[in-house]
């Protein structure tokens, strides 16, 4: 309850207590006389019942529905209750009351409150589901108490005083007091069932509490009515008095969404339920010691006890009506329960028979009790042939050992669990490994036993040996692959044994990917791991690093270097492709533990150290033309240093501005005129001299600065193409500038290329950007997404070095490019090999009938531009026209507008 509501409260009833201490004062001490005092207590009982009735007016407003109804009708009782009490009062102690309320019987009217008001207004509440059988026999319960409580009164006191003279207006008397017990009876009944719903509760115990009160006031009332002694009425009626404030609390008492519901001992509802037959008991054998005293039966304890009897009956049949429902109520239950029960044995079995587990419960003496069928799906084993033998007697003698210590090791600990993988047996005779979960459940009384659930894991161990056999080989070959070739080289090392590792590359297997295609070359590479492992011995650890690359791990001293001539001798026949003879050579790269640096902390760092100094011998190898092999010597290392020396160097000469950009001119060949440039970076090392763009681009490609230095090449170009262009009086450059696969991955390729059109002034339609045919393979749609947007600047695209890769006709309509550059390689063998002059006479072609433009690089003689304006090429680069030159000779060239040689 809200505290404030709670404090509000609490002022209220001090404030009804003391008024109401007030009146009980003035009317106790008869101040004034009797006559005062009893004007008092009657105006004080007409004040009372307005206040309740009006209490219970406020109370109806906070509910709405039932519950407003039922305190609203309760209002309309004790108000015309209050009216009746006063009519009848007022006549002897208030003078000059108006005539209708002066005349007799107009207090009867309060009766309608009394009776029927106030009980429908009980009634019509909301409750907790209950019966209406219940609520009737709450009514019942009530007549039952107050008649035997009227017959007891009536037996021992009423009839001295009334004997003989009972009238119709006696019986009226003797209904109010009956009233009051069985509204009060009522109240006591809803009290508990109340509690909890609808927020009533406590204020029902004021209501209760209050109508006992009534009972009480009206009881002593008859009792001064029929000794016809009317002087002690006032302090008599402040019963009703206490009533009326009674109720007026509990009316403005402050609503709660749930009271505590009561939890009274089993006793005492088992007494209150066995209260009415009790006093029913009592009233009876009241009057029948009565009627043996006095002789003869009155008839007002004879319709007593009839009336009694008729309760009774009425009473037993709500109750056989309650058993009956409540017998049919169980019965359905029992029936729902059982077939609960039944259909959760069968979901219980069905589980248990397709079941993956076979369980198996074993007793403390080892005998097996129950076998599911499962055993004969997983093992082989009708389960009937293991009930009621021992477990350890059925399976193989290691088994059983180790799942008797196992149950052994739970023993001691109820509920325990174990987990243990063992072999067991299939019928047909495999081997079949398996899990066993045994659980101690002895000392459950619904088992007694323990209970075994075992697994087949053959699966599981198939898969999990395969997928170790995937971490640790290669899925092409089936050799062993880095990681393990890394652990047994640790582990040779750990073992202090002599190693030698041996990396291998092959030469020029790129040619075969691009020619006969990825399929050809991984036949191929089948074809020399069968190779390798034919000249090894059968400890010896071959192995593939991925793509070309392989390892060989020797042990012992001796022997490493003829290894490596069977290998490359072996690797000299020709391998049979289908109808193609295949002839590929091998660098190989030795390396043996001697040379290893003290300095590696664990086997594993020697391991890979030993790996790293066999793949710079194997560089070596290749560098010196390959087809050899290398054995590893220190110096080999200043190789890689100098490679981390070029990188740094790199990177300081792209921010000191060392770099420049010759250019190669592009010559229309129909009009043998210079109509373009491609731009090409160089670097003049302040020490090394001219760096050769092969040795550094690799590394700007490796380090990723290939993108500022793409940026700067982009700037420096578009600039020079502007300047030369106002110097030529506006006539038309095509600057080409390459791009990188590396600069594809950066999301702001195209809003870098327009930031340099803008910042140098470069019309887009005057830029050609260049790129490999692996852009076009790799990640495709974000590169597609790339060259699209590129495409929308308004610039040209071109693919360099076209037909060295593997970029498909459906990749070239699908992409916006506008250029093909015949790659070198084709171009210096025209008119020499008539399918290269086949092929490239077929890339002019593809070009012209997609829209597209070729151009010609490499041309070093007559001949090759010969063939290719025969061929209908467009454009031309190569040292027949010029070399790669700086700027300024460049800028000459294209200023002067010279022709190049017809």
């Amino acid at each position: 309850m809200d505290p404030g509501a709670l404090r509000r409260w609490a002022r209220h009833c001090v404030a009804v207590g003391a008024l109401f201490l007030v009146v009980a004062v003035l009317v106790a001490s008869r101040a004034g006389g009797t006559a005062t005092a009893g004007a008092i207590g009657t105006w004080a009982l007409l004040a009372g019942a307005v206040i309740a009735a009006g209490a219970c007016v406020w109370r109806s407003l906070a509910f709405t529905g039932r519950a407003r109804w039922s305190w609203t009708l309760l209002a309309a009782g004790l108000l015309a209750w209050g009216v009746a009490q006063f009519a009848w009062l007022a006549r002897r102690w208030v003078p000059g009351l108006p005539d209708a309320l002066a005349q007799p019987g107009a207090e009867d009217i309060g009766l309608v409150g009394l009776g029927l008001l106030i009980p429908v207004a009980l009634l019509t509440m909301p409750r907790a589901a209950q019966p209406l059988v219940n609520r009737i026999r709450s009514v019942l319960d009530g007549l039952l108490i107050a008649t035997s409580l009227v017959l007891i009164s009536w037996i021992f006191v009423m009839d001295d005083l009334q004997a003989g003279a009972h009238g119709p207006r006696f019986y009226l008397t003797l209904f109010v007091p009956l009233a009051d017990i069985v509204i009060a009876t009522m109240v006591a009944y809803m009290l508990p069932l109340r509690r909890d719903r609808r927020g009533f509760g406590a204020d029902l115990t004021f209501v209760c509490a209050g109508m006992l009160a009534f009972a009480v006031a009206d009881a002593g009332h008859v009792y001064l009515y029929l000794v016809q002694d009317f002087g002690a009425g006032p302090v008599v009626h402040l019963g009703w008095l206490a009533g009326y404030a009674l109720i007026t609390m509990g009316a403005l008492r402050p609503r709660v969404a749930a009271d505590t519901p009561l939890n009274l001992p089993p006793a005492v509802w088992s007494t209150a339920a066995m209260l009415p037959y009790l006093l029913v008991l009592s009233a009876l054998g009241t009057s029948v010691v009565f009627q043996l005293q006095a002789g003869f039966s009155h008839r007002f304890v004879s319709l007593s006890r009839s009336f009694l009897i008729l309760l009774l009956v009425g009473r037993q049949l709500l109750t056989q009506l309650e058993n009956r429902a409540l017998t049919r109520g169980l019965e359905t239950r029992v029936a729902d329960r059982t077939a609960e029960l039944y259909a959760r044995e069968q979901h219980f079995h069905a589980l248990i028979r397709h079941s993956s587990d076979v369980i198996t419960v074993i007793d403390s003496s080892g005998v097996i009790r129950y076998q599911s069928e499962s055993m004969q799906r997983v093992f082989g084993y009708p389960a009937a042939v293991f009930v009621g033998r021992r477990y350890t007697d059925l399976v193989d003698a290691e088994v059983a050992m180790r799942l008797a210590q196992a149950m052994r090791q739970v023993a001691a600990r109820p509920f325990a669990s174990v987990t243990l993988e063992v072999v067991h047996t299939h019928q047909d005779g495999r081997k079949r490994p398996s899990e066993a979960i045994i659980t101690n459940l002895v000392n459950d009384p619904h088992v007694a036993g323990f209970v075994l659930n075992t697994r087949d894991i053959s699966d599981r161990m198939e898969l999990q040996e395969q997928l170790v056999h995937e971490a640790y080989h290669d899925s092409l070959t089936q050799l062993a692959n880095r990681a393990l070739f890394r652990e047994r080289t640790a582990a040779t090392l750990e073992s202090g044994a002599t190693a030698t590792v041996l990396h291998l590359d092959m030469d020029g297997f790129k040619r075969v990917n691009d020619s006969l295609g990825h399929l050809a070359g991984d036949q191929l590479l089948v074809r020399i791991a069968d190779r390798l492992r034919g000249c090894l011995r059968e400890d010896d650890l071959v192995a593939r690093f991925g793509a070309d690359e392989f390892g060989v791990l020797l042990t012992g001293d001796d022997g490493a270097e003829d290894v490596a001539r069977r290998i490359l001798g072996d690797l000299d026949a020709p391998v049979m492709l289908g109808a193609r003879q295949i002839y590929v050579r091998a660098s190989v790269g030795l390396a043996g533990t001697d040379l290893l640096e003290e300095s590696a902390d664990t086997h594993g760092d020697r391991a890979e150290q030993l790996m790293r100094n066999a793949d710079l011998a194997m560089h070596h190898a290749k560098a010196v033309g390959g087809g050899v092999f290398a054995t590893y010597r220190p110096r080999m290392r200043d190789g890689l240093v100098e490679r981390l020396e070029l990188e740094a160097d790199l990177r300081a000469a792209l921010e000191n501005g060392e770099l420049r950009l010759h250019y190669q001119p592009t010559v229309d060949l129909e009009t043998s005129r210079v109509v373009g440039f491609e731009a090409l970076v160089r670097w003049p090392h302040p020490t090394r001299g001219m760096i050769n763009p092969l040795d550094f681009i690799p590394i700007a490609e490796a380090t990723g600065l290939i993108v500022p230095l793409g940026r700067w090449v982009l700037h420096e170009a578009c600039r020079q193409a502007v300047e030369w262009s106002a110097g030529a009086d506006g006539r038309p450059l095509k600057m080409s500038v390459n791009v990188s696969v590396r600069q594809f991955d950066r999301a702001d390729l195209a809003e870098t290329v327009a930031a340099v059109l803008a910042e140098t002034g470069m019309p887009a339609d005057r830029l050609c950007l260049e790129m490999t045919e692996s852009v076009l393979m790799t990640d495709t749609e974000a590169n597609l997404e790339q060259l699209v947007r590129l495409k929308a600047l308004g610039l040209t695209l071109a693919i360099d070095d076209f037909g060295t890769g593997y970029s498909s006709l459906a990749y070239l309509r699908r992409f916006p490019v506008d250029t093909l550059k015949i790659d070198r390689s084709f171009v210096e063998r025209l008119g020499v090999i008539a399918d290269d002059t086949a092929l490239t006479d077929t890339i002019v072609r593809l070009g012209r009938s997609l829209g597209m433009a070729t151009v010609a690089e490499g041309i070093e003689e007559f001949g090759q531009l010969a063939a290719l304006r025969e061929m209908g090429c467009g454009f031309a680069q190569g040292y027949y026209f010029s070399r790669p030159v700086p700027a300024d000779e460049a800028g000459r060239l294209f200023l002067e507008g010279a022709h190049t040689p017809a």
